[in-house]
């Protein structure tokens, strides 16, 4: 005999889509739109900011996972993710001084701090995403989250369009800046004004960054080529003009491989 699984909810957006089978979200949909199984038995924490919906789920074979708006965003089993944004083992931090431009589940910022870097700065505009994971991903952000400035970090709540406006308006300069803040777009026709974001970011971030610094960025899931190739696009029209590598890793939360991208100054090509 057949036994039929009742659906409690059904809910399906343009990004992603979740299915609720007896109250626990098992399916998400992935960057190119197939949908995966999660054995999340449980959701710990859900509110909704005034940026986004903030949850974090349990699964059983992943552990916590923060989602937002719906999308996985890193799960206790993915330090390999940080890992490979920070390209650690291949960079060098001690010493250097560092902007995180989100980062708000602080685990760069928690791995960053193993490395002695002189400074980093953190640019975080919801803060319940800092405190739903001071207090449920502990496994990943240690005490990070805990205060908001320390011997070498300081996080900075708000704006980072601001924050990085104001920094070259005072004639900083860094060694460092990630880009920890939303996935890149699917394709131009998904956001157009979201590509224009990250335009500007990229333009503001390459004013900011030493001769020999690096804009290092997570970019999208392997399958998402579109996207990935778009954004290698946007890279042709900053100025003075860059260079980059790419890596890519696979993230057990995501279920698929993850591009990251490292940016740096083309020595070569005068502005």
């Amino acid at each position: 005999m057949t036994k039929m699984l009742s659906v409690s909810f059904v809910c399906v957006s343009a990004y992603f889509g979740i299915i609720m089978l007896n109250s626990n979200i098992i399916i998400l949909q992935i960057t190119d739109e197939r949908l995966l199984e999660y054995d999340i038995d449980k959701v710990l924490f859900e509110e909704t900011s005034p940026y986004q919906k903030v949850q974090i789920v349990h699964s059983k074979s992943l552990g916590n996972i923060l989602v937002l708006d719906d999308l996985q965003n890193i799960g206790e089993s993915d330090l390999i993710y940080t890992e490979t944004l920070m390209a650690r083992g291949k960079e060098n931090y001690k010493d250097k001084e560092i902007v995180i431009l989100g980062g708000g589940d602080g685990a760069l910022l928690y791995e960053l701090l193993k490395e002695k870097p002189k400074e980093v700065v953190m640019l975080e505009i919801d803060e319940m995403v800092m405190k739903a994971c001071a207090k449920y991903m502990r496994s990943i952000c240690g005490d990070v989250l805990d205060k908001y400035e320390g011997p070498n970090y300081k996080i900075i709540v708000g704006d980072c369009m601001k924050s990085l406006e104001e920094f070259t308006k005072e004639g900083r300069k860094f060694d460092y800046i990630f880009g920890d803040l939303t996935d890149v777009p699917i394709s131009q026709k998904h956001s157009g004004q979201l590509w224009t974001f990250y335009q500007k970011v990229l333009q503001m971030c390459f004013k900011l960054l030493r001769p020999d610094g690096k804009f290092m960025t997570h970019v999208n899931g392997i399958c998402s080529s579109e996207s990935v190739d778009m954004f290698k696009s946007q890279l042709d029209n900053i100025e003075p003009p860059v260079k980059f590598t790419t890596s890519r890793a696979f993230v057990p939360s995501f279920m698929e491989d993850w591009i990251f991208c490292q940016v740096f100054f083309d020595g070569n090509k005068k502005e």
